[in-house]
């Protein structure tokens, strides 16, 4: 469920700059009575249309599948994936396996954890509940969490658009078997020292959204998944969309993989259900299709004021300009998937994907995609296959040491040899004694056939003082040498 900041310096550039503007409404609503029933959004089904494509839209597709499949042969995707211009769509297709020991394919219908893409409708459910006369995003934090008394001056919107100073993680760890109550979650997030007055800065935060989760139950008087339900996916008609747990067994449903040294492997079992509003939510391109074309369409699910205010005040949501165009979408990462939804307005745009492999080029999937709809040059992707240069036991003691992310600094990563290897581990789920080749030029990567590196960087005196990892071809994560 990390921030997925878009840094490639081979594509255009999708930054995920946060512009806080907030919207003051007069007054604070009282605390919804958990007894009271909130309204139940009407039926409002948006269907997705497939229908025979007439030159060029079936040149474009043809183009469009072209480039997934060629992904997918180099062992660079699997997932799916579905573009479109306004309700014509113009590829809805699986590429590699759901399920990979049993052969089984993915297809549109196949169901993926979203990951981070979670937080739009998170944000989407309180905009809904501040419609229903149920709560405003002005109001106190404290009004639905009374016991938090060091969040006394984060309002509901800080939360939204992370600026509470809500550390991002470190209440749980995912790979956690033991399923925490919203209330038991909550203890330990409002436990934690906050990291900056609220309003005064900004952190990406994953407890911030687990927190809103709590306020939509307190709100509505309702568990968070049924809130969700019944306002949001049954009236789009999202039928295959919901709260997820690694241990329940659904139709349709994907497994999460890895490569290392070329072989699909599995992560550990990962209880995705304690992120709650945060990335506990799975889906389908399919769902999610219905999703962005209801949201984008202001009064089928929420107001054009809510949608604004979403949009605008980066509510779940991020807003930007690449290549002149405005768009708007999200990323999502759990660990052995990865998801994007992206939508372009001036030209009534969309291009998702949800991913059953982590190793996914988060930065230039949708990139590529968007040139290819937009008449712009790319290029088909290549099989890629990295060789290790050895390196002395003595060379490679000046990498070992230990790193903290300059995003989360509760977490660590530990650098060390072994002979003449060198491995880190991290408290990231499933990143315990994982080897690193060297390539030349203090960097490294972990496996032969994916772009991710790990950097090595240095001080004016020529030491080692920090290492910036590159993941899913674009996602840079910077980390600061502590030890």
């Amino acid at each position: 469920m990390r921030k997925v900041s878009i840094m490639s310096p081979t594509y255009p550039v999708l930054f995920f700059i946060v512009v806080i503007t907030v919207i003051f409404a007069a007054g604070c609503t009282q605390q919804g009575d958990q007894h009271q029933t909130v309204p139940v959004t009407p039926v409002v089904k948006v269907t997705v249309p497939v229908a025979t494509l007439s030159n060029p839209d079936a040149t474009m597709s043809r183009k469009l599948d072209d480039y997934m499949t060629a992904l997918a042969d180099a062992g660079r995707f699997s997932g799916t994936v579905l573009v479109a211009r306004g309700n014509t769509v113009l590829l809805s297709k699986g590429y590699g396996m759901a399920n990979y020991e049993f052969s089984v394919p993915n297809t549109p219908q196949t169901v993926l954890p979203i990951g981070s893409n979670t937080k739009q409708f998170t944000s989407a459910a309180i905009m809904k509940l501040q419609e229903q006369g149920r709560l405003n995003v002005t109001d106190p934090v404290t009004m639905y969490i009374p016991n938090a008394t060091k969040w006394k001056n984060i309002r509901i919107y800080h939360l939204l658009n992370h600026t509470a100073g809500v550390q991002s993680d470190g209440a749980f760890s995912i790979t956690d078997p033991t399923d925490l109550t919203l209330p038991e979650t909550m203890e330990r997030i409002t436990s934690l020292p906050l990291t900056f007055e609220p309003g005064s800065g900004y952190t990406y935060s994953n407890n911030g959204y687990i927190a809103l989760s709590y306020i939509i139950e307190r709100a509505s008087g309702m568990p968070y998944g049924d809130y969700l339900k019944k306002n949001i996916f049954l009236p789009l008609g999202m039928n295959s969309t919901g709260q997820d747990n690694a241990r329940n067994v659904f139709s349709n449903r994907a497994s999460g993989y890895t490569t290392m040294n070329g072989k699909q492997i599995h992560y550990d079992l990962q209880n995705i259900h304690n992120s709650w509003g945060a990335g506990s939510i799975h889906s389908t391109t399919e769902d999610m299709f219905r999703w962005v074309r209801a949201f984008h369409t202001p009064g089928t699910i929420l107001s054009p004021e809510s949608t604004a205010a979403m949009v605008d005040n980066h509510y779940g949501i991020e807003k930007g300009i690449v290549k002149n165009r405005t768009y708007s979408g999200h990323g999502g990462r759990n660990f052995g998937f990865t998801s994007y939804t992206l939508y372009y307005p001036e030209t009534d745009v969309s291009i998702m994907f949800l991913s059953n492999h982590d190793r996914t080029p988060m930065g230039p999937l949708p990139n590529e995609l968007s040139a290819i709809v937009f008449g712009e040059p790319y290029s088909l992707p290549q099989k890629i296959d990295r060789k290790a240069v050895p390196l002395t036991t003595g060379t490679l003691v000046e990498y070992t040491g230990t790193y903290a992310p300059a995003w989360e600094k509760s977490w660590t990563i530990t650098v060390y040899a072994d002979g003449n290897n060198l491995f880190y581990d991290s408290v990231m789920p499933g990143d315990k004694k994982v080897e690193l080749f060297y390539e030349g030029n203090d960097t490294f990567f972990v496996t032969p056939e994916s772009n991710d590196a790990f950097i090595f960087t240095r001080n004016t005196s020529g030491k080692v003082d920090g290492l910036k990892m590159y993941t899913m071809e674009g996602v840079s994560d910077e980390s600061e040498k502590v030890s």
